[in-house]
């Protein structure tokens, strides 16, 4: 399964995905909010799918903004971490 953050003006929403498609969302105004609530709502995702962290696999950020956006980077961060925790490199 892959977890997908999507950055589209100033909405945000995660997906889980599994062979390309999606089990469940969460989406939020984003307006700087990711540094506080993209762990938060990765999991309420997960535990409202009874699924774990041990099941994602791998990632993808779909993004209006340019790489160089401070959300951008959280949530690459936030996410290239969660699979470094896992023992996945990315």
């Amino acid at each position: 399964m892959r977890l997908v953050v999507n950055i589209i003006g100033n909405r945000a929403r995660l997906d889980i995905v599994d062979r390309d498609e999606t089990i469940d969302s969460l989406s939020w105004e984003e307006n700087n909010t990711m540094s506080r609530l993209l762990l938060v709502k990765i999991d309420k995702l997960l535990r409202q799918n009874k699924i774990g962290l041990d099941k994602i696999s791998d990632y993808k950020i779909i993004s209006e903004v340019p790489k160089r956006y401070t959300s951008y980077r959280i949530a690459e961060i936030t996410l290239k971490s969660l699979m470094i925790a896992r023992g996945i490199s990315h």
